[in-house]
């Protein structure tokens, strides 16, 4: 039995955000074998930890992401990596509004680099909408599960209460920017920050990015003539939200 196979009973409470965590060997493998998450997973500043919501409850709790989206056909294989040094941020929310010509602002991510990274291997055709595109449905998942897992990075004491702290976490609040379509099969890099906090009030962002496809016309894979590191990385998918820390359920 791997890691990721043990019952949530058997988790250590700090698990999660606080404890390196070994992802089973055919994940590792199917990230080792591509040079971009190969370099991810070589970061020093970086390791990986429990994808808490790929791990199936009792309860019924994140079986969608853990089950439904965790089979040969939709996304087989996730690792996600948290910054060593998690930076402490402002309490000023970030602004939003329109801009002179009346278009949404949308804030620019932090300069700093990402407080989590996950890795994730998109399959096909389980999660298409068009065909070898993914459903925007299933993009927005994706962004609301990475980042509400960066969220529990800057609760404070978390890791000594995970199960109250995670089980009063909720997402208010998310606007997704669909920038290029997301391709499967392939390869995506998820980016997340926590951009400001004000007591229990935590706004978020988060980046969905790919390799530009190359002359195979598919993603993540060696076209002729191109060097692995020169393929240009883009922003597929943005998000900014917000998330609120209540006292139970809501």
């Amino acid at each position: 039995m791997s890691n990721d196979d043990l019952p949530p009973s058997a988790i250590p409470p700090s698990a999660t955000i606080s404890q390196p965590f070994e992802p089973p060997a055919a994940t590792l493998e199917a990230f080792r074998s591509h040079p971009w998450s190969n370099s991810l997973l070589s970061n020093p500043d970086y390791f990986p930890i429990r994808t808490w919501s790929r791990t199936a409850k009792p309860t019924g709790e994140d079986t969608f992401f853990a089950k439904t989206l965790g089979t040969d056909s939709t996304i087989p294989h996730v690792v996600t990596l948290r910054r060593k040094d998690i930076p402490a941020v402002p309490r000023d929310p970030p602004q939003l509004g329109l801009d002179a010509q009346g278009k949404p602002i949308t804030p620019k991510a932090p300069a700093r680099p990402p407080d989590m990274i996950t890795l994730l291997m998109l399959s096909n055709p389980g999660i298409s909408g068009h065909p070898s595109t993914a459903h925007g449905g299933a993009v927005a998942t994706i962004l609301d599960e990475v980042v509400s897992l960066c969220v529990s990075l800057h609760v404070p004491a978390y890791s000594e209460n995970e199960a109250e702290a995670r089980g009063a976490l909720y997402t208010i609040q998310l606007d997704v920017r669909y920038k290029r379509p997301v391709y499967v099969p392939g390869l995506a890099v998820v980016k997340a920050w926590c951009v400001a906090r004000d007591g229990k009030k935590y706004w978020m962002r988060g980046q969905l990015v790919q390799e530009e496809e190359d002359d195979t016309g598919k993603n993540g894979r060696s076209g002729a003539g191109q060097l692995e590191w020169a393929k240009r990385k883009t922003v597929r998918t943005e998000a900014l939200g917000f998330w609120l820390q209540t006292k139970g359920k809501l």
